[in-house]
């Protein structure tokens, strides 16, 4: 069975490269895994508190948690090294029903409410990225783990 991966990210890529990153991972996962992308735009006022942003995009988040297993990423998730990163996506593909969500909030990160509907919390990493570049990073990782996975020597 073919996983299919959805990911939600709050915005649009607002650079070229980002956009051709997104594109040559999405490419190099079609072998393994069925990939869409989502951006929901969520409009903001300059006089919104960090906070009231975050709900209004946790209300247009909502929309895309359903019966796919939805994991959420936060700085405040699991972190795993490559090889348990890929041995919790094996485990992912056969308890997912064949479906995973992604959430991917804007620059503050997600919003409480979204966290905790979420069946997973991942963190990528300690540091903090870009929300436009944390779609990048997410879809190397799919495809490093993907790769271990399969033996290639792409994770090498």
């Amino acid at each position: 069975m073919v996983l299919k991966i959805t990911i939600v990210a709050v915005g649009r890529d607002k650079d070229r490269w980002v956009t051709d990153g997104i594109a040559h991972f999405t490419k190099l996962l079609s072998r393994w895994a069925s990939v869409s992308i989502e951006s929901p735009t969520v409009k903001t006022a300059a006089s919104l508190s960090p906070a009231e942003i975050m709900d209004r995009e946790a209300t247009a988040l909502e929309n895309y948690i359903g019966s796919a297993t939805t994991i959420a990423l936060s700085d405040r998730g699991t972190a795993y090294e490559s090889a348990d990163f890929a041995r919790w996506l094996e485990r992912l593909q056969s308890t997912s029903g064949g479906r995973v969500t992604f959430l991917i909030g804007g620059p503050y990160g997600l919003a409480q409410s979204i966290l905790d509907r979420a069946d997973h919390i991942l963190s990528l990493s300690p540091l903090t990225f870009s929300h436009q570049l944390v779609r990048l990073v997410l879809l190397e990782q799919l495809y490093r783990g993907f790769s271990i996975l399969r033996g290639t020597d792409y994770h090498k």
